[in-house]
């Protein structure tokens, strides 16, 4: 019984939890369903009531200006001011008696806060300010001095101006405005116009709303301009504007065409979070400040031609749905494209790159098959660059593509070189890491000889991306081994008889010696990234071993039979240029082939050529005659010396077909866009 009772008293429990749980659950519901129902009309805030500004008002206000931020302001916040051709009895006396409050002469300029209110009509801000003339004639004594330093700094004699800007001028009068404008949040329903005008004080529109039209041409900004979530539901106009201090337009909308073509943006300029739904005109802008266009999001033309970007310029995660114009820009400081969408075509024909500025386009979402980046054939790829290969592989296989399917393969060229000096510095990293204690001794060396084997194809070629720089390396090792071969050959001895060359053929041979090295070096130093190492390298690959066997020759000596006649023969049937790829350094022992080869002869004033004939028949596999060593009485040393080049050869052309194979156009497209 003892059991049942306890049995029973727990089902009770656990029904009373059920219930209890249920009737929780059942409350939240209602309560959720009750927040989703409308509210019914007396629970409904009513909207906000703004007075009529009446004239009356209007003359209350302007006689007890507020103090805001330390600046004495006519308050007309929050209020309803119909400016609507039906009401122009009004219209006309608002704009007399602000205007006349507003340029009367103090050391504290009087401001206007038009903060929350609703302008009904066009407001033409440009009436309300003083008229002044723009040149030649001295300012009104009303002005203070600071304003007057203002002002005097837009007042440049139009002689010194080229004649393209002269149309951007402002005209021979323009409007002051003294004191601080604030139009926070305020409606405009009718068009607003300010244009050629001079505010000497900060402009405030965080999150006005302009319905019609609103023109800011010729307008000079002596201060901050804050448009921070302006919404601009028409045109909006700053063509030739001049924004002296920082601009702020973050998360501004523009709904229409936006112009700010011939402007001057003197200091910081704000655009993130902006949005442009149909053209936006900077062009001929000059952005003297750092400039900030990040997260932008244009869905129409966005037109840079002509700018010039002072700073550093941001378009990180900025979204360019239409194409996007930077045609003869100048860009002293990078420009950031992180993360930024290329969807329809980027155009930087002609734009100019200082020697430290270069295009960041890390993350870029850029699909070659859809969108093109255009830009001068051998100038584009140079500035475009990553930071790290690590998730920026599809960036630059994409850009790549581009650049193969515009036929210019300098530049997806040097975006592969980009790529594989990266990769070289992954390596060099991973190799040093002394906390990579995973890495067995076998991996370890492999990775060193993927180190190893790219970083002499980035010195040596550029990973196959310069054909002069292989040439220069080239050119260089003929002319060396051109001298060593002379060398043997023609400086045997100075005794027990002396056989060495003419005179004229050593000048002959140092001052030709000297012109291939120099035209080498010229290619090295010209297209080398890092020329030093590259001339190191080939140093290494040439000198050390010619080095040590030639002071080995002249340790032993030679004393062997034929000392009188050249260690080298030549193919006496032709005489023409020859592709010699399977030829070999040595002719072979058999004696019809003493008769075929000749030695060349030393008498002849032409015989230092043979030398290069020589060097170049090893190397290149290319000569006018087939010269090749005689195969007896030989020494051992003279023919490490052939096989090492020969076999230095087999490199090197391989190298040479390489590189030609990704900058020949045509093959290159056969490798690659396949």
């Amino acid at each position: 019984m003892g059991v049942r009772s306890q049995l029973a008293k727990l089902l009770t429990r656990e029904k009373k939890f059920t219930g209890w749980f249920k009737q929780v659950i059942l409350l939240l519901v209602m309560s959720m369903w009750l927040l989703l129902l409308p509210l019914p009309a007396w629970a409904v805030p009513p909207p906000v009531e703004r007075p009529v500004l009446t004239l009356e008002l209007l003359q209350e206000r302007l006689h007890t200006p507020t103090n805001f931020e330390g600046n004495l302001t006519v308050d007309l916040r929050e209020m309803v001011i119909d400016l609507r051709p039906n009401n122009a009895e009004f219209r006309d006396a608002f704009y007399q008696l602000l205007r006349k409050e507003l340029q009367r002469a103090g050391s504290r300029p009087l401001g206007l806060d038009l903060s929350n209110s609703l302008i009904q009509g066009d407001l033409i801000g440009s009436d309300l300010g003083l008229r002044t003339p723009s040149y030649g004639q001295a300012l009104a004594p009303i002005f203070t001095l600071t304003e007057q330093e203002q002002l005097e700094r837009d007042r440049l004699p139009r002689t010194h101006v080229e004649p393209r800007i002269l149309i951007t001028l402002p005209p021979t009068e323009m409007t002051v405005f003294r004191g601080a404008l604030r139009l926070v949040q305020t409606r405009f329903n009718g068009q607003v116009q300010f244009n050629n005008t001079f505010f000497l004080q900060a402009v405030e529109a965080q999150g006005a709303i302009f319905t019609q039209q609103s023109a800011w041409n010729e307008t000079r900004f002596s201060r901050l301009v804050n448009f921070s979530g302006a919404s601009f539901r028409q045109d909006v106009r700053f063509q030739g504007s001049i924004f002296f201090a920082k601009a702020d337009f973050n998360q501004a909308s523009f709904s229409e065409s936006a112009y700010f073509q011939d402007s001057t943006f003197a200091d910081t300029t704000n655009f993130k979070q902006a949005s442009f739904k149909q053209a936006a005109n900077f062009n001929y802008v000059q952005w003297q400040g750092k400039t900030d266009f990040s997260l932008v999001r244009f869905a129409e033309q966005a037109l840079f031609a002509k700018a010039t970007f002072q700073q550093f310029v941001l378009f990180i995660e900025t979204a360019f749905e239409q194409a996007v114009t930077f045609r003869e820009a100048q860009f002293n400081q990078s420009v950031n494209l992180q993360g930024a969408w290329i969807l329809n075509q980027a155009d930087f024909s002609d734009a100019r790159f200082a020697t430290t500025a270069n295009v960041n386009v890390s993350a870029l979402n850029f699909n070659s098959d859809k969108a093109k980046i255009l830009g001068n054939t051998g100038k584009i790829g140079k500035i475009l660059t990553v930071p790290t290969l690590q998730g920026n592989e599809n960036v630059i296989r994409n850009l790549v593509q581009n650049f193969r399917q515009l036929q210019q393969i300098p530049d997806a060229n040097q975006l592969k070189y980009m790529s594989q000096r990266l990769r070289q510095g992954k390596l060099q990293l991973c190799l040093l890491d002394a906390n990579n204690t995973e890495v067995s001794p076998t991996a370890w060396l492999l990775q060193a000889w993927d180190w190893l084997a790219l970083s002499l194809l980035l010195l040596l070629s550029r990973c196959g991306t310069s054909v002069w720089l292989v040439l220069g390396v080239g050119m260089v090792a003929i002319a060396y081994f051109g001298l060593v071969f002379w060398l043997v050959d023609r400086f045997r001895r100075l005794h027990p008889q002396r056989i060495i060359p003419t005179t004229y053929e050593t000048v002959c041979m140092i001052a030709s010696f000297s012109i291939l090295s120099l035209l080498g070096l010229t290619a090295i130093f010209r297209t080398a990234e890092q020329p030093w190492l590259t001339l190191g390298c080939l140093v290494l690959f040439i000198f050390p071993i010619p080095a040590t066997l030639l002071i080995r020759l002249y340790q032993l000596g030679r004393y062997h039979d034929l000392m009188d006649v050249s260690y080298f023969t030549e193919d006496g049937t032709l005489r023409q240029l020859r592709l010699l790829i399977g030829r070999l350094p040595v002719i072979p022992r058999f004696p019809l082939f003493r008769e075929r080869y000749p030695p060349i002869l030393w008498n002849q004033r032409w015989n230092w050529l043979n030398y290069y004939d020589f060097s170049l028949n090893n190397l290149l596999r290319l000569g006018f005659n087939d010269i090749r060593l005689r195969d007896e009485h030989l020494p051992g040393i003279i023919t490490t010396l052939a096989w090492y080049q020969w076999s230095l050869g087999l490199l090197y052309i391989t190298l040479l077909l390489w590189t030609l194979s990704r900058t020949i156009p045509g093959v290159n497209l056969l490798i690659y866009l396949k």
